[in-house]
């Protein structure tokens, strides 16, 4: 569904992307993992169109234009890194800014947001209060919901366990797979914690350095402790036949 191919990203002279290659099927839950500095949030950010970018990006065969608006619209939806939630506006008003892609205004918002609070109840509870108030568990799953209400066919999920307690980490793992199953969201993880990311993930790439050192099943890379140590230690090597659906 979508497919990447020699995507490069540059910070002035500094080039961060190498021209990576990576692909996620219809309602596949892709891992993409490596070491700080790899390039793992640029990568999420570029297929967005949040940064410029070169290479060729497609969804369903037909470009991606490096615009943000348009991949929303196409049903490609980012939950950043850093849980980037509006503060000071109520955890209802944050969740319409996802919404409001789909238009309809406040028209239906009741019915609209029924099934994120289905998912998460917590947000039910304290749907009148600031985003600020709530607990850093309670805001991922904010910023979780908000990327639904757009309706998307792929998730980019930057980096789900971000200062979490491992019970919440698993709980939203959890949550993710429950998507993937019961709507057939697509999702693109990135980890750090590699063992999480590849518990759910189906396929997996790793990245170091901008450049893609491994890519196959999850399982595969799971067992391929000299690959995984190698790239988080500076010493990743690609495999000599890699495994793609």
């Amino acid at each position: 569904m979508l497919e990447v191919r020699g995507l490069a990203v540059s910070y002035g002279p500094v080039r961060v992307l190498q021209g990576i290659d990576l692909s996620v099927g219809d309602g596949e839950i892709v891992a993409l993992i490596g070491p700080n500095g790899a390039g793992k949030t640029t990568t999420l950010n570029a297929i967005a169109g949040l940064l410029p970018r070169q290479g060729d990006v497609r969804l369903d065969g037909e470009p991606l234009e490096p615009v943000a608006e348009e991949a929303v619209r196409r049903g490609v939806a980012l939950v950043p890194q850093g849980r980037r939630i509006f503060p000071t506006m109520t955890v209802e008003e944050n969740l319409f800014m996802g919404a409001y892609a789909k238009g309809g205004g406040w028209k239906g918002s009741a019915q609209r947001f029924a099934p994120v609070y289905e998912i998460f109840p917590r947000l039910a509870e304290r749907r009148r209060q600031t985003a600020r108030s709530l607990s850093g568990g309670e805001q991922q799953m904010l910023v979780i919901g908000r990327a639904l209400l757009s309706e998307p066919r792929v998730m980019l999920i930057d980096e789900l366990s971000l200062g979490l307690a491992p019970k919440m980490v698993l709980t939203l793992l959890d949550t993710i797979k429950r998507l993937n199953v019961e709507r057939g969201t697509a999702c693109l993880i990135v980890e750090q914690a590699a063992t999480a990311a590849l518990s759910i993930a189906r396929s997996a790439y790793l990245l170091r350095k901008g450049e893609v050192v491994f890519r196959g099943s999850a399982e595969q890379l799971r067992s391929e402790v000299d690959v995984l140590h190698g790239a988080y230690l500076g010493k990743a090597r690609a495999p000599a036949q890699p495994v793609l659906r």
